[in-house]
């Protein structure tokens, strides 16, 4: 595709994002400007490829998110800066290191947290707590649900597939979509542990899940 195209793309999309974040109200209007700011870092570093996967990240998540609420009929809470840099600063940071495999590795695992932790509330049945095993209440931090696993590792896999029909790399695929599994679960893990006695926040956690997501590419691409 040509350049011009893609900057062309870059920018509707990105406008198409703070239209509709400022008009629903659902990030706050200095996360909007830190979003923007991250998706033409990640579209300059990573290329077209790497921004499809930043704002799939960012479409789903608000997706599940709007679609959980209004199942629990429950009022979508604003994301902040915060929560911008906790889900995509792992991701960043690997990029800006030249590593952009395993930037697709943490953006697999922060949308499949997002995409289990949401959809996984509406699980029928209680969550376990991942440490234990006991049943607690749906919200619980390292809760984890069967639902909430499924849709995480589709959430993995769609991260994986993007990356798959821009590189043509199937063993690349198959390590991000092993980091969206591991992500997930690793998120549910430091939760237990660390963000049940508030220690750690929900946005540090998130930042550390996409840390596990980048490490276990590297990993496997070292080893296969």
């Amino acid at each position: 595709m040509d350049f011009g195209i893609e900057v062309a793309l870059l920018l509707l999309l990105l406008a198409l994002f703070s239209a509709v974040s400022f008009y629903k109200k659902t990030i706050s209007n200095t996360g909007i400007l830190v979003g923007n700011i991250v998706g033409l870092v990640v579209f300059f570093l990573g290329g077209l490829q790497s921004f499809v996967a930043l704002a799939a990240l960012f479409a789903v998540a608000e997706i599940t998110t709007f679609y959980s609420r209004l199942k629990l009929k429950e009022k979508h809470e604003q994301r902040t800066t915060s929560n911008i840099i906790g889900n995509s600063g792992a991701a960043l940071i690997v990029l800006l290191l030249g590593f952009q495999q395993a930037f697709f590795g943490a953006i697999a695992a922060a949308l499949a947290d997002t995409t289990a932790g949401e959809i996984g509330m509406l699980s029928k049945k209680k969550p376990r707590l991942i440490t234990t095993l006991r049943r607690v209440e749906t919200g619980t931090d390292g809760a984890i649900t069967l639902l909430g696993l499924i849709t995480g590792f589709f959430g993995g896999l769609a991260i994986g597939s993007i990356y798959l029909f821009f590189s043509g790399d199937i063993k690349g695929f198959a390590f991000i979509t092993v980091a969206g599994i591991v992500g997930n679960v690793v998120d549910s893990l430091i939760g237990a542990v660390f963000e049940r006695r508030k220690l750690l926040n929900n946005s540090q956690v998130n930042f550390l899940a996409g840390l596990s997501g980048a490490i276990t590419v590297l990993v496997l691409s070292a080893m296969f």
